[in-house]
Parts: structure tokens; C-alpha cells; sequence
């Protein structure tokens, strides 16, 4: 971990619990302070952190103002939880996780938020909450099971990003929502997509939606990557 930050307003944290595997860190604040931008190196404040790929991980991460920008492709990843308040947040799956995933929980407010290659997490059921602001769900990568996606969406732009490959269920609760359902075929609220009876892999999406626009936009294939 290589941090850069505001050495009279916070401490760093590093702290491992060997009872339940429980790994810290990050930066704990001094007494009741907070941030400060009262000159411009107190804006300069930074952190990497790299986890290995060999050991199981149940990552959650919590955001605050801040730009960030996540690599999580390759992890053996068993349960991830990310939270993003106030920031820009591009969270990235380039390649297949090597293992099996319960669960992803995304929750974003007040930002713009994009995750790429949500297939290579490999996550039986992902879930999306968040509203004021852009919002990019990116579907693609090596789905190697079938999977669940909730979202609920308030006020703002989102987006899906769908492979052309993967049989997609789409079912609806908006309320002054637009949606754009190319690529689908109605049937009630549930859209489907038009291969979605011969398709390998099927991928269930349930959409609630208030004061938003929604679009959907397919691409040719799966991203894939090697394990």
C-alpha cells in the first residue's frame, strides 16, 4: 500500500485480525478532522493498494470524495461489496476471476460510476443500488454460469452495456423512466432478448427505475480473458 495523504489531519491504517483473516486498510481520521484544501498539496492525496491473486478475497471497499480507479480482474474473489459516495468511480473486471463468486453489491449516490466486464467476476447475483448522476453497468465478459442482476436506479442516465451472446431477461418497474428496448421483444414488463431461448448462458436483470433514462447498447461478443 503506497499512500500520499494529509499528515496532520489523518493516520494511516494497516490491521490484520489473524482470528478471522480480517485485513484493514486504509486512513483513519485525527480526532474530528476532515479534509482540507486550504493549499494545493492537501488536494495531492493518493493511495495504491495491490492484493495478491493467489488468496481468496472478500473485498469491501468504501469510497468517499475521491477519483478512483479499481482493478479487481484476476482476483479470487468470493464476495465483494463496494460502496462510492460524492465520486468518480470506474471499477474494471478485465479478466475472469479463477473462482466462483456469491455476490456482488455495488452502491453508488451523488456520482458517476462505471463498471466494466461485470461477467468476468464471475458473481452469481450482482446487485446495483444508487441514484443522482451517470451510471454504466457493463455486462460483458466470460459468463461461465447463469446469474441475477437487480438494479435500482434514482434520477440520472443509465446504461447497459449487453453482449449479444448471452440470453438476457429484463424485467421493469419504472416510474417516469424512458427506456430505449432495442434488441428486446416485450412481453408484459419482462423484455427478452432475441436470443434468448438458444442462448448458453442466461442472465436474469430486474430494473427499478425512477426519473431516469435508460439505454441499452449490445455489443458483437463477450470480452473474454484468460484465467
Amino acid at each position: 500500500m503506497q499512500l500520499d495523504y494529509d499528515a496532520d489531519r489523518f493516520i494511516p491504517l494497516s490491521r490484520y485480525d489473524e482470528q478471522t483473516g480480517e485485513v484493514a486498510l486504509g486512513l483513519d481520521r485525527i480526532g474530528s478532522a476532515g479534509l482540507r484544501v486550504s493549499r494545493e498539496e492537501h488536494l495531492k492525496q493518493s493511495a495504491v493498494i495491490e492484493f495478491p491473486r493467489t488468496v481468496d478475497l472478500a473485498l469491501d471497499l468504501q469510497l468517499g470524495a475521491v477519483d478512483a480507479d479499481l482493478e479487481l480482474g484476476g482476483l479470487r474473489l468470493s464476495t465483494v461489496r463496494l460502496a462510492s459516495t460524492g465520486s468518480r468511480t470506474v471499477t474494471r473486471f478485465s479478466k475472469p476471476n479463477p473462482r466462483s463468486c456469491e455476490w456482488l453489491r455495488l452502491n453508488a449516490g451523488a456520482t458517476d460510476f462505471a463498471a466494466t466486464g461485470l461477467g468476468n467476476s464471475r458473481c452469481r447475483e450482482i446487485e446495483f443500488s444508487g441514484g443522482v448522476g451517470a451510471v454504466d453497468l457493463d455486462l460483458t465478459g466470460s459468463w461461465t454460469e447463469d446469474a441475477r442482476v437487480t438494479v435500482e436506479f434514482t434520477v440520472g442516465e443509465l446504461t447497459l452495456t449487453l453482449p449479444q451472446d448471452v440470453g438476457f431477461s429484463l424485467t421493469m418497474d419504472r416510474f417516469l423512466s424512458r427506456f430505449e428496448p432495442e434488441g428486446f421483444t416485450r412481453s408484459g414488463n419482462t423484455y427478452r432478448s432475441q436470443n434468448y431461448d438458444q442462448a448458453q448462458r442466461k442472465v436474469e436483470i430486474h430494473l427499478t427505475s425512477n426519473a431516469c433514462g435508460v439505454r441499452v447498447k449490445w455489443v458483437g461478443k463477450a470480452a473474454t480473458g484468460g484465467q
